[in-house]
Parts: C-alpha cells; sequence; structure tokens
C-alpha cells in the first residue's frame, strides 16, 4: 500500500492466481488503444474496506483484469495475477451534489448541459500510464477509484478498463457482479472468459488471403508504420474543451419514434435506438459543417459508425457474460445534402437495413479477416476521413443503476469523449437517454439546439 496526497493506492488480487494465457480475440485488437473511463454516484457512503473485500472476491471470476498483456504488441492476457490498483480517497472540499452537478437533472423536464471536458477526472484513476494503451505488460488493465464524500456523504466508484480487453458491456457487467459479490449475491450473468468466437481454422500456410468482408471499412496499417487519423489537420477546428450532454426523456423518444414510424410500409420497423441514432448523425453532420465551413448542401460522404453488440447474432450466441468485445462497426454512409434533407425516419430505416446485415455470418468473416490480417502483423483499425465527418455513435443501453452495493447509483458518468464519438446512455430510472458528445462551447449548442429540436 502507497500514500498519496490523493489517499491510499493497494494493488488487490485475485484470492487464488490463475494459470495460463486468454488469447486476445481479432475484435479485442481491433478495440485496442484507449482505456474507457466511467464513474457510479452512490448517495450512500459506502465502505471503502467492505467494497475491496467483496472486489477480491469477485476477481477470482475475472482473472484477466487482474493478468497484463503478455508482450508488446500484445497478443494475449498473460493470468498473472498481477492485481488492480485501487485508490481510496476522501474529498472534503466537494460535496455528492456538486460532483454530479454539471449532468442533466433527472427531471422531464431536463435540458442539456455543457461542462469542462475534465468534470469527470476526479473521480477515476489517473489516466497515465493506462491511456493511450501502449500495449505494455507492466502497466494494468484495469485500475479503480473509490472517492468517499465527507460533506453530506456519498461515494463515487470510478474505473478505467482497457477497451482492447473488454467492452462497455462488459465492464459495466464486471461492476454489477462486483455488486453482487457484495451482497452476498452469485453472479449474474457469470463471466465466459473463451474467446474463441467459434471463428473456422486458419486457412493452411500458403493459401489465398481472405478477401475483405463487404461493408467492412477498416484500415490495414502495416507493420511500423503510426496509425495517423487522416482528420488530424482539421483537429484545431473541432476539438474543444467542453462536453454536452443532451437529455432525450423516454416520451421524447416514444413520440420521435411515433412519428419515424408513421407511414412505414408493411413489415417494416425501426427501433427507438434507430430513430434516435438518425437525429444525433444528423446533429452531429450539422455541427461539423458549420466548424468546416462546409455548405449542408455539399457532396462530402458522411458515415455513421455504429457500434453494434453481437453477442446474440453469432451462431451459437456468445452469451450475456461474454467477456471481452462481443462489438463491432456498421458502416451506413450518405452524402451531407441528402443525410441533412432526409427525415430521421428515412435515415433510421437506412441504419436499421445495415444493422440487419450484421449476420452470424458477417461476424465469423470479418473476425476470420481480421485474425489472418493481425497475424500478418497489420494493424486493424477504423477508416475515417479528413472532414472527421466519420462519426461514432455508441449506444450504451447496459444497466449501470444494476451496481447495487445495498444502494443504487443515483448518477452515472463517463469519460469516452473524442470529436468523432457521441455516446448514448440510460438516465435514470429508465427515463430515456443522455447523450454525450464533445467540442467547443458554441458548437456544441448548435448540436443540443438541432438534437433537441
Amino acid at each position: 500500500m502507497t500514500g498519496s496526497p490523493e489517499g491510499l493506492t493497494r494493488t488487490c488480487c485475485a484470492p487464488v492466481a490463475t494459470c495460463g494465457e486468454v488469447a486476445l480475440s481479432p475484435y479485442d485488437l481491433a478495440n485496442m488503444g484507449r482505456s474507457t473511463p466511467m464513474t457510479w454516484f452512490y448517495e450512500a457512503t459506502l465502505d471503502p474496506e467492505a467494497l475491496i473485500a467483496a472486489l477480491e472476491q469477485t476477481l477470482a471470476f475475472y482473472p484477466v483484469f487482474c493478468g497484463r498483456y503478455n508482450q508488446t504488441p500484445p497478443s494475449a492476457i498473460a493470468l498473472s495475477n498481477a492485481g488492480v490498483p485501487v485508490q481510496t480517497c476522501t474529498t472534503e472540499e466537494v460535496t455528492l451534489a456538486a460532483a454530479i452537478a454539471h449532468l442533466p437533472n433527472a427531471t422531464p423536464s431536463a435540458e442539456a448541459s455543457i461542462f469542462s471536458r475534465s468534470a469527470h477526472e476526479p473521480f477515476v484513476p489517473a489516466k497515465a500510464p493506462m491511456d493511450p494503451d501502449a500495449g505494455s505488460p507492466d502497466v494494468p488493465l484495469l485500475a479503480l477509484k473509490i472517492t468517499t464524500f465527507a460533506l453530506g456523504g456519498g461515494t463515487a466508484i470510478g474505473m478505467l478498463l482497457q477497451h482492447g480487453v473488454a467492452d462497455a458491456d462488459a465492464q459495466i457487467a464486471f461492476m454489477r457482479n462486483w455488486s453482487r459479490i457484495f451482497r452476498g449475491l452469485a453472479l449474474d450473468p457469470s463471466p465466459i472468459h473463451d474467446r474463441g468466437l467459434g471463428l473456422p481454422p486458419s486457412p493452411p500456410s500458403g493459401a489465398p488471403l481472405l478477401a475483405r468482408p463487404d461493408r467492412f471499412n477498416m484500415l490495414l496499417v502495416p507493420p511500423g508504420e503510426p496509425a495517423v487519423p487522416p482528420f488530424m489537420a482539421v483537429m484545431p477546428k473541432i476539438a474543444g474543451p467542453q462536453v454536452c450532454v443532451v437529455p432525450l426523456t423516454k416520451a421524447a423518444l416514444a413520440a420521435q419514434k411515433a412519428a419515424a414510424s408513421a407511414g412505414l410500409a408493411e413489415g417494416a420497423f425501426v427501433s427507438t435506438d434507430d430513430v434516435a441514432c438518425a437525429r444525433v448523425w444528423q446533429a452531429l453532420c450539422t455541427m461539423r459543417c458549420a466548424q468546416l465551413g462546409l455548405g449542408v448542401d455539399c457532396e462530402e460522404v458522411s458515415t455513421c459508425s455504429r457500434a453494434c453488440n453481437f453477442r446474440r447474432r453469432t451462431e451459437p450466441p456468445l452469451g450475456e457474460g461474454y467477456c471481452g468485445n462481443g462489438v463491432s462497426q456498421v458502416w451506413t454512409g450518405l452524402r451531407v445534402r441528402e443525410l441533412l434533407r432526409m427525415s430521421a425516419s428515412h435515415v433510421a430505416q437506412r441504419l436499421r437495413a445495415d444493422l440487419q446485415a450484421c449476420t452470424p455470418e458477417a461476424v465469423t468473416a470479418r473476425g476470420a479477416w481480421l485474425r489472418e490480417q493481425q497475424r500478418l502483423g497489420n494493424k486493424t483499425t477504423q477508416a475515417f476521413d479528413a472532414n472527421a465527418l466519420t462519426f461514432i455513435v455508441s449506444s450504451w443501453g447496459f444497466d449501470w443503476e444494476g451496481a447495487n452495493f445495498g444502494a443504487k447509483p443515483a448518477r452515472f458518468d463517463h469519460g469516452a469523449l473524442v470529436p468523432i464519438v457521441a455516446v448514448m446512455t440510460p438516465r435514470p430510472g429508465g427515463d430515456g437517454m443522455d447523450v454525450y458528445a464533445s467540442g467547443a462551447q458554441a458548437s456544441l449548442e448548435q448540436f443540443a439546439s438541432v438534437l433537441m429540436a
């Protein structure tokens, strides 16, 4: 245990070490590069020692989170039980109410909120050296921070987890299972650590290379070359120190879905998430055009890169407890003039059609192609464009309120804040979703205005 002005940091390990390695899947390697910060806020003052005792029991079921990458660049997680650093501290300067004041309130009349990108940082572990993820065998894969609010009570539990190890679904499932162990309950779901994905055996040596699957916008970066996004030249115009969270209440989402569903052909369907994603894409594109001085009737192509959880889409299904990256992107491209002239219903229908093309066969073909290219030494990363008109829209429709340590969390926050990314998270009590985007104040005001219109 080490002391610091921020409190105490200790390394927590599983009670019994597990030997061997768990190979990283092709989708793990494709998602590697950043850690994902998340924070849960509780009105109850939780006992840090009881939390840590339950954590150590939970880690017995999650040996990958106690491990380290096996090498640089990594191909597997060494089950070394090297441990999870856990920082515990008490703040006598900030109240719980002040810590969550930047988030839209939990009422149906909530309004958009704009705040500093750094608002989440006091409540998550220090991001260096985990972020960006350099694939080092010496760096933890998971880190935690427990903050007690001395003034008025309350607790924050912050987490950093390498995206190359697990996605948001697995990250939040871990938090829920930790809380279940804390309450003396069985895991639900139990984590599944087999990352084989049911892929077919690799082709024999000398066989022709696999063809790139259709609709798979991944870029190959040869060994030794840096993966430099093509939009770096416009970053000064699109980046900013603020974050905007736009609340879309359950009632508002229901009305938008009803409007988008009116007049659909018999048998046609769009989901609430399809419609929300369509409107977020249109708002992001409108904002980007203003930032770069592009006309809303221009011929540039904008792409929605939508995260698709394929745990239920494989054959057989991976299972709810799949503890890895069970996610791939689904891309939909439209010219800017088309995207901004189309109704949300028509955009949602395009998104739905591309999502339905993510079949079990497609997931397998993509995984096999990624595996082959990665074994050739190529880095596989998403393709972007020079004007940053490719937007990652990720819907984290997961039960963060299920992380109940004898008290349900009051609020949830995260730090996946990049100018090309929008994240949608459930609002408290299931009242719709909060939509996160980042940039400069004026740009975010425009984004919120378009999205809430």
